[in-house]
């Protein structure tokens, strides 16, 4: 039951009812307010009327029975003014003495009741007004006084004052009240049978929302919740939740491949170390059993054991290399011209080329930020690469530097035995080997040109390569110009 109260169909329900409650409760509150208003300036507008529109000759009779109030129709020329008002007490107050006649009286009306001689003057002054008070008799009932101003033979003779009971202009209003009270419950009883029903459903796509969000799980992250059921909120909470059910799968599916990656890298890294020490392991084997006596067995096998020994160094270097860059990358980034550093590495370019044929076309004052010793890997990297896919006598290495308004663009090529295309997609994994005999018969452990693309990654710039099988390489490094 409490989890019922906790729902937000019920406080919908809940809320909105006492909002219509509040507002209900406000309209009869101020139509009770207005209403008495509006019920007492009625009655005195209609009591107002009958003064003006009463006969002056009864007026002039005032005069003759202020002097004989006691006599009735006609004694000594005393002639009772003659007024037809049930439930009014009709008074008169002389302007000069300020003396109050009794005119006519009605047992329903209540006493007449008194009031300060200020409001008579009141009434004198403005005579076109409507001038009404509430106030209490001397028996304690709430009457309604009206003032108008009368003349007499031309002259502002006093004021004429009629008082009514309020109690059946209250009776009036609280049947009034009574009415729009048992509407108002009616209203609230219907509101209730109908507006349940319709936020439940409104509600509809947020409930078959909650369902679907219960039945998502890592299994089924490709899922997504319909959208466009012309609900702006409930449409937008869907598109939010699709956007963020998307990052997950996004994040899983980078988690997946991360996880992939380290076991392949882990596969490859021990692979790439056992060889190197399966045959250093072998060699020793052979020394031991005698090898170690004969000289030139043994200068063989010491050789084979130092050159395995170096690639052993050189592959854990590449992957401490490799590891310390993704973890914590450590650059010297400095302003300076691209060309004057190749032009300073030609002569370690031209012996690691040998007999090849080793061109640099380059263009003067190629401005760009870089690490120099970072760099100088780079470029050695992608000519010792060059070196073992061209032929030692014919083969050619071509290093061009352009720069443009983007930034500078570094181009090495050859015209070696190319890269079969099926291979060009992996070139820059870890391990990744496109002719792994060739590799192994130079040294190579295929980390170079992961170092390689690693180290332009963090210049912030780009390395593509295009090859055609059996006509050559050329790799394509762009650099942004500095700010």
């Amino acid at each position: 039951m409490k989890k019922r109260f906790k729902t937000l169909r019920f406080q919908l329900l809940f809320r909105s009812l006492c909002i219509l409650v509040l507002l209900l409760v406000f309209v009869g509150a101020m139509q009770y307010v207005f209403g008495k208003r509006l019920l007492y300036e009625n009655r005195a507008v209609s009591i107002q009327s009958y003064i003006n529109s009463t006969e002056p000759t009864i007026w002039n009779n005032i005069k003759t029975y202020k002097s004989h109030p006691d006599s009735s129709e006609k004694s000594d020329g005393a002639v009772r003014p003659a007024f037809i008002y049930p439930g009014v007490t009709i008074v008169f107050i002389d302007k000069k003495t300020k003396d109050s006649t009794v005119l006519s009286t009605d047992p329903y009306a209540g006493a007449p009741p008194t009031v300060k001689k200020s409001v008579y003057d009141e009434a004198l002054k403005d005579t076109m007004a409507l001038h009404y008070k509430i106030t209490k008799n001397e028996s304690g009932e709430e009457v309604l006084i009206v003032f108008q101003a009368i003349t007499i033979d031309g002259k502002e003779a006093g004021v004429i004052q009629m008082s009514t009971l309020t109690e059946p202009l209250k009776d009036v209003l609280l049947r009034q009240i009574s009415i729009y009270s048992t509407l108002s419950l009616v209203a609230l009883l219907l509101g209730l049978f109908t507006f349940l029903p319709v936020v439940r459903h409104t509600l509809k796509p947020l409930s078959q929302m909650v369902h679907m969000m219960g039945e998502i799980n890592a299994g089924n992250l490709n899922k997504r919740l319909p959208v466009y059921r012309k609900q702006m909120e409930i449409d937008t909470l869907a598109i939010s939740f699709n956007r963020m059910l998307e990052r997950i799968e996004t994040s899983f599916k980078a988690e997946k491949e991360a996880k992939e990656r380290i076991r392949q890298f882990v596969s490859d890294a021990s692979h790439e170390l056992r060889t190197p020490l399966t045959s250093i392991h072998g060699f020793i084997e052979v020394l031991l059993r005698g090898a170690a006596l004969q000289s030139e067995q043994r200068d063989r096998a010491l050789n084979s054991m130092y050159e395995e020994s170096k690639r052993a160094t050189r592959l854990i270097e590449g992957l401490l290399f490799l590891a310390k860059i993704d973890r914590v990358p450590s650059f010297e980034m400095k302003r300076g011209n691209l060309d004057v550093l190749i032009r300073e590495m030609e002569p370690q370019l031209s012996l690691l080329a040998k007999e090849r044929r080793l061109q640099l076309l380059l263009e003067d004052d190629a401005k760009a930020v870089f690490d120099r010793d970072k760099m100088k890997q780079v470029i050695l990297n992608l000519v010792y690469n060059a070196v073992q896919y061209t032929n030692e006598r014919t083969g050619a290495i071509t290093i061009s530097l352009q720069k443009g308004s983007s930034g500078v663009m570094l181009m090495i090529a050859d015209n070696g035995t190319g890269i079969a295309p099926e291979h060009l997609p992996h070139l820059f994994d870890r391990f990744y080997r496109a002719d792994p005999s060739r590799s192994r018969k130079y040294g190579g452990s295929g980390l170079g040109l992961a170092i390689t693309k690693s180290i332009i990654d963090n210049h912030n710039g780009t390395i593509d390569v295009k090859s055609e099988f059996g006509r050559g390489t050329v790799f394509l490094i762009r650099l942004p110009a500095p700010d």
